[in-house]
């Protein structure tokens, strides 16, 4: 009986220690997508000792940006160290026709990544500024900040918004 009791216990041990742990599962969020070997790697940076890779690649048109063939996006693509897939991703620069639709940057200042994103539209022109901090499973977003752009101030580059026009007074 103790001879049977010894086996089973080597048994369930073995067993036990035989198993291989799982590999760590990596988070991806939506809105990212892949490195391709045709973006080329533009920077690196450091937040909190955690190591990050800039990569600028152009990407076929959205339409929901209402971008036709022909018309340029440019993406910035953070990732982080040796990651085969972006963090997040920054429009650089985005065209509908001849007009800029959307351009932005990143800026690192001692802990924090900064994006700034100014967006032209028919509806308004508008500037977001995001700001992250590394966490344990990549970027955190702390804070979101919006303000409007005077359309005084774009080039005819830019897509202006259309112009309100009030309705005709009326007539008694």
């Amino acid at each position: 009986m103790r001879k049977l009791i010894a086996f089973m216990v080597a048994l369930v041990s073995i067993s036990a220690f035989a198993q291989k742990t799982p590999p760590p599962k990596v988070v991806r969020l939506a809105g990212t997508s892949d490195i391709l070997k045709t973006d080329k790697r533009s920077a690196d940076f450091l937040i909190k000792n955690t190591k990050f890779n800039v990569y600028l690649g152009y990407q076929k048109p959205e339409e929901m940006r209402r971008q036709k063939k022909g018309d340029t996006l440019q993406v910035y693509k953070i990732a982080l160290d040796k990651r085969k897939f972006s963090e997040l991703e920054v429009v650089k620069f985005a065209t509908n026709g001849n007009e800029i639709i959307i351009d932005g940057k990143y800026n690192v200042s001692k802990d924090t990544l900064t994006v700034i994103q100014n967006f032209y539209d028919y509806i308004g022109s508008y500037c977001i500024t995001t700001k992250y901090i590394a966490d344990k499973y990549g970027l955190k977003k702390t804070s979101e900040n919006m303000k409007a752009i005077k359309s005084e101030r774009l080039t005819k580059r830019h897509r202006k918004p259309a112009e309100m026009k009030a309705p005709p007074e009326i007539k008694n």
